[in-house]
């Protein structure tokens, strides 16, 4: 069977046109030999979004805008139609948001899944939102930067209103003064910190004594904590005694004791008792005052000349020896100089021995004797005592042999 022409040409051309109109569905997204559902979306607005547009989910195309149109009850409102493959199921509560691919404000519709378990089907209506574009994105942001450079202008207007009227012929007398002013107290500041620091520098050890003080006292108070908290005990168990003592006896031994005070006090002003005449009789008083002088005058005659009353002393105190002595005293006789006997002692620390030396201590029959320099020569003894006698004038040599006291005479003979 011979085909004519004719019929080849009517064959090519319809192929022609089925291949024309694949391709042109093609290019526009549509698939004919895909499967895809179609999903609906109610928008207020669309900002440019168009047919054909892109349908990403994650970033990845599976579809696009297929038709748009106004709702026929008139709100404004417009319903979107887009398809997406098959194979991609919607759960419940996706949202098809549009947003801006580019720079440009090219629309395109994002899908954000939902949670739900359950499946929206083909032809079904979802969820719409859509972003905010570029324009109004940049004017969010620049908005807040707006409201404050209003502020900022508004707070330089009265800042410059201000300024000018300070910085007016007065103002300015007024400012240089007070700049003065601070440049001379800034000076005084640096001077005064200078003089503090000279100070300090001067004083350091001092300062660094005091430290070294401080820190000794209250290493003793620490240690004596203990004895304090003794202290506190006896104190109270001593406040806890009275507060148990009764107080009518206490009251009526305080009003006794009163009585016979005041019996004391008015015998003492009478003169028919000792206690009386001594308060009130002139002239017992007067003889006691001259027996008290005659006594001051013993006293001073016996310290100087202890010789008219005192014939030996256990340490040839105030025993005046005359010897023209050259020489040096040789062996284990050793020269101290005594220097006072107290019955309380003396620390050796005080200023009293200061300058004489080393200060020897002895206690012999509750007394306590004090001593200085030990030399086997009698020339730096007797400079010594010279010495001595400046601040102690009872001072006086004594002599002493293998550890035990002698008689200075018999020291002195060994001059000869």
């Amino acid at each position: 069977m011979k085909v004519s022409k004719y019929t080849k040409l009517g064959i090519l051309i319809v192929l022609s046109v089925t291949i024309l109109i694949w391709g042109l569905s093609y290019l526009k997204g549509n698939d004919i030999f895909k499967k895809i559902d179609q999903y609906h979306v109610v928008y207020n607005r669309i900002d440019g979004l168009s047919a054909s547009n892109d349908v990403l989910l994650s970033g990845y195309k599976i579809g696009q805008v297929k038709k748009i149109s106004f709702l026929p009850d008139h709100s404004g409102r417009l319903l979107v139609t887009f398809t997406i493959d098959s194979s991609i199921k919607l759960p419940k509560n996706t949202v098809a948001q549009i947003v801006s691919s580019d720079l440009m404000g090219t629309r395109i519709i994002k899908i954000n899944l939902g949670t739900g378990s359950e499946f929206y089907s083909a032809n079904d209506t979802i969820p719409g939102d859509v972003e905010d574009d570029l324009k109004e994105q940049v004017s969010m942001q620049v908005l807040p930067i707006k409201n404050k450079a209003e502020e900022l202008l508004g707070t330089l207007d009265s800042a410059i209103t201000v300024l000018t009227v300070i910085f007016n012929e007065d103002a300015r007398k007024n400012l240089s003064e007070s700049f003065k002013n601070i440049n001379q107290t800034v000076y005084n500041i640096e001077k005064t910190t200078a003089d503090l620091q000279e100070i300090v520098s001067t004083k350091k050890g001092n300062v660094e004594r005091i430290i070294t003080n401080l820190d000794t006292i209250i290493t003793a108070l620490n240690s004596s904590m203990d004895n304090f908290e003794n202290t506190l005990s006896n104190i109270s168990a001593i406040s806890d005694t009275l507060a148990r003592l009764p107080l009518s006896p206490i009251v009526q031994s305080i009003a006794d004791a009163t009585a016979k005070v005041n019996n004391i006090l008015v015998q003492l002003e009478s003169t028919d008792n000792t206690a009386g005449l001594l308060l009130n009789d002139d002239q017992l008083y007067a003889s006691v005052s001259l027996l008290a002088d005659n006594l001051n005058l013993l006293m001073n005659d016996i310290r100087v000349n202890p010789e008219r009353y005192l014939k030996f002393s256990a340490l040839d105190l105030g025993r005046k020896v005359y010897v023209n002595a050259t020489g040096d005293v040789t062996g284990k006789i050793i020269f101290k100089v005594h220097l006072v006997s107290t019955e309380t002692p003396i620390s050796t620390d005080t200023d009293r021995f200061k300058g004489l030396g080393e200060i020897e201590e002895y206690i012999a029959s509750e007394a306590y004797s004090y001593l200085v320099g030990s030399t086997s020569s009698f020339t730096e003894i007797v400079k010594l005592h010279e010495k001595a006698l400046k601040k102690f004038p009872d001072a006086s040599i004594v002599a002493f042999k293998n550890g035990r006291l002698i008689k200075l005479e018999r020291a002195l003979k060994s001059l000869k």
